[in-house]
């Protein structure tokens, strides 16, 4: 079989930690930016989903956020998804990753080997993380989002938003595509 040249996919904090599926807001935003490249169809850990996006509450879903970017943190969390990562970052020549929140901290937790880290590039928009990523990366921060501003106090990029409502900004769409297609792109 034949590998993608580019895909893009999302690496987020789960509101379910049962479902993987791409939320509608998700599924629209990858839409506007994935142009003729190939989108991964379900969020972190990349694996099928039998069910549909569910939703959930903001404070269910808060709680959920914390646990995963906390339970990145545990020694097993490399050894439980690291290969399912190999497994979907070997099916392109690159992979863009969209890190929503604390997506950075985990996939800096995945500990990937240098030379599959060569063909990552990251755009994080309010990046919730202990560090910046070993790849090729954007960090793009809201003005308003004083949750990623506790991590983060210095981003590459700000834009006007908060926290929860970065996928609507048509200028973080933009950011994006221009990200997606800079030079800069080892195996493009």
């Amino acid at each position: 079989m034949k590998k993608t040249d580019l895909q893009i996919a999302f690496i987020t904090g789960r509101s379910r930690p049962d479902n993987a599926s791409l939320s509608p807001s998700q599924a629209a935003f990858l839409q506007r930016v994935v142009g003729h490249h190939q989108p991964v169809a379900v969020n972190f850990p990349w694996s099928a989903q039998p069910v549909q996006w569910l939703a959930t509450g903001l404070l269910r879903a808060s709680v959920n956020n914390a646990r995963e970017y906390l339970g990145a943190r545990q020694a097993g969390f490399a050894l439980r998804y690291q290969p399912q990562a190999l497994e979907m970052l070997a099916s392109a020549n690159h992979t863009v990753l969209l890190c929503g929140s604390c997506g950075l901290e985990l996939f800096n937790q995945l500990r990937l080997p240098a030379e599959w880290l060569a063909r990552i590039s990251v755009f994080a928009f309010g990046p919730v993380a202990r560090r910046r990523p070993d790849c090729r990366h954007l960090l793009v921060q809201g003005e308003q989002d004083w949750i990623s501003r506790c991590w983060f106090r210095h981003a590459d990029r700000r834009i006007a938003c908060g926290h929860m409502n970065y996928l609507e900004q048509p200028q973080l769409a933009a950011l994006c595509r221009q990200f997606i297609d800079e030079p800069g792109r080892q195996g493009a």
